[in-house]
């Protein structure tokens, strides 16, 4: 797969699941954040810092000048988003989603700030 279609792909999966938390929360929620008391208003706040960082994605797969500053910020977002699973990974209502969404969250963000730290504007 080529450098921006994966920036592409990250995009959609970003958007997708901001999405799905901002249109579905309680089967967001009952699926992959089910880490104490259903806040809805959290999973649409996820939702909504999802969907944003993944269009800035999406876009950047054109608009090269956005490339590598969207690549930083969804890096940034994606692991504080990791750092909080990892501290809160016990609390997961299953110790598997926990662990797999931690994992997950790490290899993005250590993806992600590959694809930063390499990117140049006009590839």
């Amino acid at each position: 797969m080529g450098r921006r279609a994966l920036i592409g792909a990250l995009g959609g999966i970003f958007v997708g699941l901001g999405l799905w938390a901002a249109g579905d929360s309680g089967s967001f929620a009952r699926t992959l954040a089910d880490f104490g008391p259903r806040n809805d208003h959290l999973v649409h706040d996820f939702g909504a810092a999802s969907i944003a960082i993944g269009a800035g994605l999406v876009l950047a797969v054109r608009k090269t000048s956005w490339r590598t500053p969207i690549l930083i910020v969804a890096t940034v977002w994606n692991g504080l988003h990791a750092v909080s699973h990892l501290v809160d990974v016990s609390r997961a209502h299953s110790l598997a989603v926990g662990v797999g969404e931690a994992v997950l969250l790490v290899a993005g963000t250590a993806l992600l700030g590959y694809l930063a730290a390499t990117s140049r504007e006009n590839r």
